[in-house]
């Protein structure tokens, strides 16, 4: 059981610090784009770093689903009838 938690805790942080630096690159190339210059306001690393979170919870969500589903499905019997 601790096993499956640490794998998902790790899951969560890999997605959110992955999308959170996602989420800077382009924040920083539009900025470089659009103004000719570096800017990149405190308020706008925060508005990111709580997109990130909220994504890399649904994706560890979403994988916890699953292998829910599979779990419970690999428990049903199976039947010994063909077809």
């Amino acid at each position: 059981m601790m096993k499956s938690t640490l794998k998902y805790i790790v899951l969560f942080a890999y997605f959110t610090v992955g999308f959170f630096l996602l989420g800077l690159i382009i924040k920083v190339v539009s900025s470089f784009i659009h103004l000719g210059g570096f800017y990149l306001p405190y308020e706008e690393i925060m508005r990111n770093l709580f997109k990130s979170i909220i994504a890399g919870s649904a994706i560890t969500l979403a994988a916890i689903t699953f292998n829910l589903i599979d779990k419970f499905k690999g428990r049903r019997k199976k039947s010994s009838k063909p077809g």
